[in-house]
């Protein structure tokens, strides 16, 4: 299998940590939706990262329907969220909660990054800060130990880790310790785990392009 897109996209990095979970193994390309443009066109039409290519050629897109095709080919009994039942909706909905914080991230930093200065809609940045705090204040709130659903680790656990690790790396200030020592001590667990050291962000993946 083919993992396209970098690791400073949380998305990318929690297929890359699912992939690391499962010991499915995979080689990389770490095409740029910025730099890359018409060569990741090729691969989805959308311009979006993730991608992953499969052995039968097939093409795979968006995080969340990747990680449940993984789940399958993991298996039911080694899968990060369960295959029915009240304790898989309680998964998918905080995996969806830190996916959701995580693109408002993104969006603040788009909007930083390509509106500077005199350019940028303050309204709109403000609005997408309210709600990135809105959301990292929710999953503060459910979070439990030593995982977020307790003794296991997740899908919860991993996007929140991904979310959190970008938000360390381009939007700093939204992610205060004192605010957040539950999910503090969450990402810390979640860093120092092998399949997040693994997947972690290398210097030449840059926003945008290779720099």
């Amino acid at each position: 299998m083919i993992l396209v897109g970098q690791y400073d996209s949380p998305f990318v990095r929690r297929v890359a940590v699912t992939l690391h979970h499962y010991d499915l193994p995979f080689s990389r390309n770490t095409l740029s939706v910025f730099g890359d443009a018409k060569d990741m066109q090729k691969i989805n039409p959308l311009i979006r990262i993730p991608s992953l290519i499969l052995d039968s050629g097939k093409t795979l897109i968006d995080s969340v329907a990747i990680v449940d095709t993984l789940d399958e080919m993991a298996g039911p009994a080694r899968a990060l969220v369960p295959a029915r039942g009240p304790e898989r909706q309680k998964i998918l909905q905080a995996t969806a909660l830190a996916q959701g914080a995580a693109e408002k991230a993104g969006q603040v930093v788009y909007e930083r990054f390509f509106h500077a200065g005199s350019a940028l809609n303050k309204e709109w940045e403000h609005r997408c800060q309210s709600q990135l705090a809105a959301g990292m204040d929710r999953l503060e709130g459910q979070c439990g130990a030593p995982w977020y659903f307790g003794k296991q680790m997740s899908h919860a656990d991993v996007m929140t880790g991904c979310m959190i690790g970008y938000l360390n790396l381009r939007l700093p200030e939204s992610f205060p310790a004192d605010n957040y020592p539950k999910l503090q001590v969450l990402a810390k667990r979640c860093e120092a785990r092998d399949e997040f050291v693994r997947s972690r962000i290398s210097p030449d993946e840059t926003m945008p392009g290779r720099g």
